[in-house]
């Protein structure tokens, strides 16, 4: 057996009432190593067996163990046991004798000054007996050393991000290159493959993806393949590339898309819905009011469409073949239906009908920027053509050809007019201002400008109302990070005035410059119409004192595993027995209290997945100050006294904002603690139970202040309630 690493770790006992039950300790087993193995070492069972009492669990979260009663340690698989040592001490029953005893299976058990100890070497369960028919063993602790079986460290392949789906033309799809997998060891000899090269192709070697223009769907998979002191292991991700358009009222197929989605095998279920448009390029006939005809992606008809029992708008019946005429551009809603190989729209009608007359297009894009606005130039036709200036001037047929989003770098005025079918529409004008740094002023200065007022403000994000995912966010900026005071930036888009899609694109503590008018909401000023012009985000950063321990709440997504140096917990409180646990995590979503533990300094941290998710977490804050009206209710980490843990604020107490929580409703079962204790050791236990010291002078009264014993009324001593007279 090959020993990979020898570890303590530290089981702080509960107690199950059934005779037969057992408790079970989830720990986080830090090795040598750089990726801890998975599992639970041992499960640790308390039984009465022979006995007349069963075990119980005392005030001090130690365990009582009767005679006859058994303690059985069952290591799980890939774990050997070589050493348990038993922390307890004897209590006898009125002086009683004979007291209890301790006995081992295998006969390997001594006594010690704190207990007992049993070493060999066993992948079998151990059990301690306990003789004797008066008092108890009351048992505090037990240290399990043990070997690991497996001789293979376990290794870890993984993709961030599990699926793309992609649109041919999109940004998305533009600049898509993949993604590199991370590894655990870092740095593992990774191979990359692709199921479909049709669609994707990958670099073996380094994982960077190359796409080919056509629709489907392609699996990359990263795979280690193993070696002598190491496990193999492998992750996978989907790409899924769709046509540039949605097959929507919004966003119709082109005749073009519905033919390659027919060569991807991804046609969509036969009599479903869609929406395509086109030219129409021959009539066929018409009959009982419908009209069949082709259409095609241009004039040219060198692929078309049969669409078949086809009614005017409304679905209401042509009337005449004159209806329609070739060269109309239309959109249609209709079943769709391969007839061999032949996709064709059928049963359906016309919702858009695009005839002699152009519509004028339309000019996106940011109209005050700092550096560079992109500006978009877009007509209701997809074939017509859009010719536009930059200078102020009219546009005509001789002026730039508009083909792709350009960057403007100065103020300009964007005139742009469309050509269709030989028509012209109404010339559109939109002014652009390039924003000078003289031009930007404080948060104080746009509260103090007049209604309708245009400003250029430079703030820094104090809070944000909850992303409803709308495609607007409302958010607060001030001088400073500061919640007290500010201006609210009311329905706040992105950057160059695209939609918000993610709670995470601006969060508190983001320095941002915003065009907008200054407006009024119910006697508060606002800025209305926003445009984002610029944005800095900001670093998380966890900020641990020399106390080790802190609480830190997230604006983004956070994933600690970049940063070994400091380990995150959520926290539990556990209204059964009274106590509060931390469970340890690797990565939290944005806008969540966790508990950090740290040498002492500031962590920049680094970005997660906004998809990560967290079990129940009672650990709260709040993004305004919040006042505490009651003592023992509300608690916060703080070292004291008995060491590091959470201690009650005292009534009339402002707890400031983003600041991590405790709120404890005490039930008639429990009174208030003192305090909670957490782990202040380098236990590998995710969920310890911490052993306070006894505290038999410790006095509060009932505004949790400290007091002597010369203070006379209600005071709670260790816990309790008493008169101090």
């Amino acid at each position: 057996m090959m020993k990979i690493a020898r570890l303590l770790f530290t089981c702080l006992l509960l107690l199950i009432a059934s005779e037969k039950s057992f408790a079970v300790y989830n720990e986080t087993i830090f090795t040598s190593k750089t990726i801890p193995l998975k599992g639970t070492s041992a499960v640790v069972t308390f039984q009465k067996n022979n006995g007349t009492s069963k075990p119980q669990k005392t005030s001090n979260n130690s365990i009582r163990l009767y005679g006859k009663g058994t303690l059985i340690i069952t290591p799980n698989d890939d774990f050997e046991l070589t050493k348990i040592d038993y922390y307890y001490k004897i209590n006898k029953s009125n002086g009683s004798s004979p007291v209890p005893t301790l006995t081992s299976t295998d006969g390997s058990f001594q006594s010690t000054s704190f207990g007992g100890s049993w070493t060999g070497s066993t992948t079998q369960p151990i059990i301690l007996l306990s003789d004797g028919t008066k008092g108890n063993i009351e048992f505090s602790r037990v240290i399990i050393t043990f070997d690991y079986r497996n001789g293979k460290q376990d290794t870890y392949t993984s993709f961030v991000t599990k699926e793309f789906t992609l649109r041919i033309g999109r940004d998305n799809y533009a600049t898509f290159n993949g993604q590199k997998a991370k590894t655990a060891p870092d740095g593992l000899p990774l191979i990359y493959s692709s199921d479909n090269e049709s669609v994707a192709m990958v670099d073996t070697m380094t994982g960077a993806v190359r796409l080919k223009n056509n629709l489907g769907t392609a699996t990359i998979k990263s795979s280690f393949a193993g070696n002598d002191s190491l496990n193999p292991s492998s992750d996978s991700y989907k790409i899924i590339v769709n046509p540039y358009h949605e097959g929507t009222a919004e966003s119709p197929y082109s005749v073009a898309e519905i033919y390659a989605l027919r060569d991807a095998k991804r046609y969509i279920q036969e009599g479903d819905s869609i929406y395509v448009s086109g030219f129409i390029t021959k009539i066929k006939s018409i009959a009982g009011g419908m009209i069949t005809y082709y259409i095609s992606d241009d004039i040219s008809a060198q692929q078309q469409l049969l669409v078949y029992d086809n009614c005017n708008f409304n679905k209401t019946k042509f009337k005449s073949i004159n209806d329609l005429a070739v060269g109309w551009f239309v959109t249609i809603k209709g079943r769709n239906r391969v007839i061999g190989t032949t996709p064709q729209i059928r049963g359906g009608y016309v919702t858009k009908i695009s005839k002699d007359a152009v519509n004028s297009p339309i000019i996106s894009g940011c109209t005050a920027f700092l550096d560079s606005s992109l500006v978009t130039l877009s007509a209701d036709e997809a074939k017509a053509k859009i010719y536009y200036t930059t200078d102020g001037s009219e546009p005509t047929e001789l002026s730039a050809e508009y083909a792709a989003p350009f960057l403007l770098g100065a103020s300009a005025t964007v005139k742009a007019v469309s050509y269709f079918n030989g028509e012209k529409s109404i010339v559109v004008s939109q002014e652009f201002k390039k924003v000078g740094k003289s031009e930007l002023v404080t948060v104080a200065d746009a509260l103090k400008a007049a209604d309708g007022a245009r400003v250029y403000v430079r703030g820094t994000v104090a809070r944000t109302e909850k992303y409803s995912g709308e495609s607007s966010l409302n958010y607060y900026i001030n001088d400073t990070e500061d919640v007290s005071n500010g201006i609210k930036v009311d329905n706040g888009k992105y950057l160059q005035n695209t939609d918000i899609v993610s709670a995470f694109q601006i969060v508190r503590g983001d320095e941002v410059c915003v065009a907008a008018k200054v407006g009024d909401s119910e006697g508060v000023k606002v800025l209305k119409a926003p445009q984002l012009m610029s944005i800095a985000k900001c670093k998380d950063q966890a900020q641990v004192s020399t106390a080790g321990w802190a609480t830190f709440v997230s604006r983004r997504p956070v994933d600690f595993s970049y940063t070994p140096a400091i380990s995150a917990y959520i926290v539990n409180y556990s209204a059964d027995d009274n106590n509060v646990t931390l469970s340890p995590v690797t990565a939290i979503p944005g806008n969540i209290a966790v508990v950090v533990k740290a040498e002492a300094g500031t962590y920049t941290l680094q970005y997660g997945n906004e998809n990560t998710t967290v079990g129940v977490n009672d650990l709260a804050f709040s993004d305004t100050s919040k006042n505490v009206d009651k003592a023992f209710n509300i608690y916060v980490l703080a070292k004291q006294n008995n060491g590091c843990g959470f201690y009650p604020v005292k009534a009339n107490t402002t707890i400031a904002p983003f600041k991590g929580y405790l709120a404890i409703g005490h039930s008639s079962k429990y009174r208030a603690k003192p305090y909670y204790a957490i782990d202040t050791t380098t236990t590998s236990i995710a969920n310890p139970v911490y052993k306070p010291k006894k505290m038999e002078d410790a006095r509060y009264n009932l505004f949790g202040q400290r007091v002597n014993t010369n203070y006379r009324g209600l005071v709670i001593v260790n816990g309790r309630k008493a008169i101090s007279k």
